[in-house]
């Protein structure tokens, strides 16, 4: 099944991509992240005086014999980062492909993160329970593609911006947040309020169906919606389907606008680009990963 939804090539074609992030809240275990502090990797930093104590090992001897005074070689330290993957598991995900395209994204982002060293973690949840998944290190890329493959199909009741916040862990570097953004944009603005008291660096992908960017219907038909069970009876005119289009453009330009005025990055991802355009292109150029 996991090999199914995420299969071994994919997986190659991300090897050489890495999570960008400007946080200063790292791990304080070792992992291949530039942090502001100094320390012990081979990326030289700045000079600072001697005092005794100090590793003599890292004197500068050229500059001593020039200015007749010990001065010490700082380097970059090499931090984890601590990444977690929130998963919208209500109904309206499970349609037109839109959670198969979320769980490919939650396994490329644990796979890009985890061959840095960094800790990852993975979030969702059920009517009855919350799901949780933690590891760190390259090794353990095939037990989280296993994990999250083996997510069922969406059955959650109730809004998504209302159990968010519970399944987000302490002391995160970059939350990512994957979900079809369809609940009314005073909820989000709720959840968007206290998203940066918890990382400074979030991250909203909202996924889009190809039925949801251009209705294929005509005539008279019955729209349900997933979430309450309701229907209603449309007749499928153009007038109609611009109708629809235009509030689904204008609730877009909402949430987009209040994402950015609480610094939460967005970015759209459609299921018929797929998981590898999303990734390498999408992200590469918002600046997500390199």
């Amino acid at each position: 099944m996991a090999q199914d939804l995420f299969p071994d090539q994919l997986a190659k074609r991300l090897s050489s991509l890495a999570i960008v992030s400007r946080s200063r809240r790292l791990g304080h275990h070792k992992g291949t992240h530039r942090s502001r502090k100094t320390g012990s990797s081979l990326d030289f930093s700045d000079f600072r005086e001697y005092h005794p104590g100090d590793d003599l090992r890292h004197i500068d001897w050229n500059v001593y014999a020039r200015m007749e005074k010990p001065f010490i070689k700082q380097f970059l330290d090499e931090q984890e980062m601590r990444v977690h993957i929130l998963l919208d598991p209500t109904k309206s995900m499970g349609v037109d492909g839109k959670w198969g395209l979320a769980r490919q994204l939650a396994i490329a982002l644990s796979h890009i993160a985890l061959k840095s060293g960094d800790t990852v973690s993975f979030s969702t949840y059920s009517e009855d329970k919350r799901i949780f998944f933690r590891r760190k290190g390259s090794v353990h890329r095939a037990a989280m593609t296993k994990f999250i493959s083996s997510m069922e199909a969406t059955v959650s009741t109730g809004d998504f911006t209302d159990k968010a916040l519970a399944s987000i862990p302490k002391a995160v570097t970059v939350l990512f947040i994957i979900t079809d953004g369809l609940e009314q944009t005073d909820k989000w603005e709720h959840l968007f309020r206290r998203l940066p008291g918890i990382c400074g660096d979030v991250r909203l992908i909202t996924i889009q169906s190809a039925v949801e960017q251009s209705p294929n219907y005509e005539g008279d038909v019955r729209l349900v919606d997933v979430e309450s069970g309701g229907g209603v009876e449309v007749t499928m005119t153009k007038r109609a389907v611009d109708g629809y289009l235009n509030e689904k453009t204008s609730h877009e330009a909402k949430l987009a606008s209040l994402a950015g005025k609480f610094g939460i990055r967005l970015l759209r991802a459609n299921v018929t680009d797929g998981v590898m355009e999303t990734v390498t292109k999408k992200m590469r150029h918002a600046g997500w990963v390199r």
